[in-house]
């Protein structure tokens, strides 16, 4: 016999309990999944009231199965804290984008997230984007402040959350910062990643 497709209350209850299983909080979950906290917690609450899209919903359980999935890496299965770097390289809001271009210049990162004196997350400066204002007046930008270039954060995450749901957050932006009571504590790269494949 053909197996019954599920109700929406089962679907909601399985969002629930395979999230739950992965130790994510609905907001972990929806920066993996690009969604927002609300929108998870409405799918987890009554399916049928939302009436998510398709992709909406297969983005959320390829997420969850890939939490729950044992690819015989190991390196996979580390939480984010074991393979984040504490040492955080950043911008500060204020300081002149001749300061951080030395840094781009040092360490030769594509971005650099930019973090205020308490270390909370404030926004990314990116290299494509100095070159653009610096072709411009290059004299002029460098004397700017990098509060007036930067652009969104980067995600942010738990020290907690499995290092299997790193690639969606790592394909589109290239870094993660891991955060603990509002506070940056360390930071995750493509590179890292690769390195322990």
């Amino acid at each position: 016999m053909a197996n019954e497709i599920p109700s929406p209350e089962e679907i909601s209850s399985d969002i629930r309990s395979l999230r739950s299983a992965c130790g994510l909080s609905q907001q972990e979950l929806a920066t993996v999944c690009g969604l927002s906290q609300s929108t998870i917690a409405r799918l987890e609450r009554d399916i049928s009231a939302l009436n998510p899209s398709y992709a909406t919903v297969f983005r959320v359980m390829e997420a969850l199965r890939s939490c729950n999935a044992k690819p015989g890496s190991d390196h996979l299965e580390k939480k984010s804290k074991s393979i984040m770097h504490k040492r955080i390289v950043y911008a500060k809001p204020y300081e002149k984008i001749s300061h951080t271009i030395e840094k781009f210049k040092h360490y030769d990162f594509p971005q650099l997230p930019v973090l205020d004196n308490n270390m909370r997350v404030i926004g990314t400066v990116y290299q494509r984007d100095l070159l653009g204002i610096l072709s411009q007046n290059p004299e002029a930008a460098k004397r700017r402040q990098i509060l007036s270039i930067m652009k969104g954060p980067l995600p942010q995450i738990t020290k907690d959350m499995s290092v299997s749901l790193l690639r969606p957050l790592l394909e589109s932006s290239g870094a993660v910062i891991i955060v603990e009571n509002g506070k940056a504590i360390g930071i995750i790269t493509i590179y890292d990643i690769i390195k322990g494949v």
